[in-house]
């Protein structure tokens, strides 16, 4: 099953850059993409193993994680 499209340009520390990734929503200042960080967390790893393995903060892992939720929420 597809995941559900979720709109990132709201997301404080997700950007869309046109150069970067092509376009691909990715981790402010960062080539990560988003999607790199929600199917580890989808595989089984909390928040606090996917920032160790990707080197960035785990309150940016979270705040992409809530902001997923919120906008799944919205849409069901």
């Amino acid at each position: 099953m597809a995941e559900p499209w979720v709109d990132w340009t709201k997301c404080s520390v997700v950007e869309m850059v046109p150069g970067r990734l092509s376009g691909a929503p990715v981790l402010k200042d960062t080539r990560l993409p988003i999607d790199a960080i929600l199917t580890n967390y989808d595989a089984g790893l909390d928040p606090n193993e996917v920032a160790a393995i990707f080197e960035v903060a785990v309150v940016d892992v979270r705040t992409i994680l809530e902001f997923r939720e919120k906008q799944l929420a919205r849409s069901a």
